[in-house]
């Protein structure tokens, strides 16, 4: 009671962003900003994925989907804004929760648990810096137009033809490659990621974790390998110019 007289009197006069900030730095405000932010990311994703497999319907249904997101300025900026705000937090709350789980366990485990799931979080760090710098590339390909080959001709109502970007893209063995390989981290990282998340929201229990497990497992690499079905296939003449 004294404690919580102590902490009553400490937060009084604390403003909302001090509170916030409070909160954010705590262990628990670390792994729920860190969730909340993976959780929105992981829906980004599912959108993304949504919109590229339209690849194999062919160029009028995803050149549309491109024009439709492009002249779309609120779905846009909210998901530029929501990328612009999430990726700096979920990887800011990455660090800290890193910093606070080592500071409760400096000594490691006399053990070493060498399972996929214990290898995937201990790279969950580097597999995140890869996917952000995928990221960037990503963009770089086909959002900022400086890497990789690109179409000289624009469609009839000026807009570039995404389509033609796409497989003239991934028509480049080290393209796909790096893609590919970027997915393989990606899954990875979610299929942990989705895991971590359910935890760090409270959905847990012992008759719910190997749901959750396996829910987790399915959808990070299922995703991914959908993913990387799109350049696989453009190398494979089934998605062709």
């Amino acid at each position: 009671m004294a404690d919580a007289m102590e902490l009553k009197r400490d937060t009084a006069g604390e403003s909302l962003l001090g509170s916030l900030t409070r909160f954010f730095m705590s262990a628990v405000g670390s792994k729920v900003v860190m969730a909340a932010t993976g959780l929105g990311l992981f829906l980004f994703v599912v959108g993304h994925l949504a919109g590229n497999l339209l690849a194999y319907v062919g160029r009028d249904a995803f050149n549309a989907y491109a024009i439709a997101l492009k002249s779309n300025a609120i779905l846009l900026w909210g998901a530029r804004s929501a990328l612009l705000i999430g990726f700096p937090l979920h990887i800011l709350t990455a660090i800290r929760t890193v910093q606070l789980n080592r500071a409760a366990r400096p000594v490691p485990y006399a053990f070493d648990n060498k399972s996929p799931a214990r290898t995937a979080a201990k790279t969950m760090m580097l597999s995140g810096l890869v996917v952000m710098f995928y990221f960037l590339y990503h963009l770089a390909h086909f959002t900022w137009r400086i890497t990789g080959p690109q179409p000289v001709t624009l469609l009839p109502d000026g807009n570039f033809d995404a389509y033609s970007m796409l497989v003239m893209g991934f028509q480049q063995p080290l393209i796909s490659l790096i893609y590919i390989g970027a997915q393989v981290l990606l899954a990875a990282h979610l299929s942990h990621g989705v895991y971590s998340m359910f935890q760090h929201l409270g959905f847990w229990g012992t008759k719910w974790t190997p749901f959750l497990k396996k829910t987790a497992l399915v959808a990070g690499y299922g995703l991914c390998a959908a993913f990387a079905s799109i350049p696989l296939a453009v190398l494979l003449g089934i998605i062709k110019p």
